[in-house]
């Protein structure tokens, strides 16, 4: 996940972002980009939930809330444009590659320059729209930098199955450790059940991912740490 430096306007962007995705359900699918224009904000998206927000109204709030960051990015008078598109058709997310590091955010390098400034993934998606997926390979990793001494692994979750009815993940990195025992271990410790992995986020507002990057996150626990052995 990219680290996003307070008071940007990038950090501006994933920000309002995920605090409009709070407004949402978290059962529903919901896509939510912004995009800072600089005269105007532009809040594209889509979503299973037939409830339209008045978002007017979430910007009043979010003013309130988040005053000095609306003031250091020169964006007091939000000109908010609303393209959001209710009672969509979203399937949840079912395979991605994900890039997980050993720190959970990450310095990425800015472009030169840009006109307008988008929000980006994982930022303004919903748990279903491949939130939770990161959110999983972060849990699971979390678990093993240790054992396979690397700093950075790719991982890619689905939920496609084989002929002996095992996930068929794939895992890439620069481990001492054979690709294949690494999955291997992977399917014996972890179920890659995200219904049911989705519970402990009840209570965790998703814009937390932004606000606070030093805050102890859900998914960032070490809870079947005693299983993860491989025995060469």
């Amino acid at each position: 996940m990219r680290k996003l430096e307070k008071n940007t306007r990038r950090y501006f962007v994933n920000l309002f972002a995920d605090y409009i995705l709070s407004k949402f359900n978290k059962k529903d699918n919901t896509i939510i980009q912004v995009t800072d224009c600089e005269t105007f904000i532009v809040v594209n998206g889509i979503t299973t939930s037939k409830d339209v927000l008045d978002l007017n109204e979430i910007k009043y709030e979010f003013s309130n809330w988040f005053d000095d960051v609306l003031t250091e990015v020169n964006r007091k008078n939000l000109n908010v444009i609303d393209i959001i598109k209710y009672d969509q058709e979203i399937k949840d997310f079912d395979n991605k590659w994900v890039s997980v590091n050993k720190d959970l955010y990450v310095i990425e390098e800015e472009p030169t320059s840009e006109l307008t400034c988008n929000s980006e993934f994982p930022y303004g998606h919903s748990l279903g729209c491949g939130r939770s997926i990161v959110y999983y390979s972060h849990y699971m990793f979390n678990h093993m930098y240790s054992l396979l001494n690397v700093d950075q692994v790719y991982f890619y979750y689905t939920t496609e199955e084989n002929e002996d009815e095992d996930r068929k993940i794939k895992v890439s990195c620069d481990s001492h450790i054979n690709k294949d025992k690494i999955e291997s271990l992977i399917l014996d410790v972890f179920d890659m059940d995200l219904t049911s992995f989705n519970d402990r986020f009840a209570d965790y507002e998703f814009f937390h991912d932004v606000f606070d990057q030093t805050k102890d996150k859900p998914f960032m626990v070490q809870d079947r740490l005693k299983d993860v052995i491989i025995i060469f």
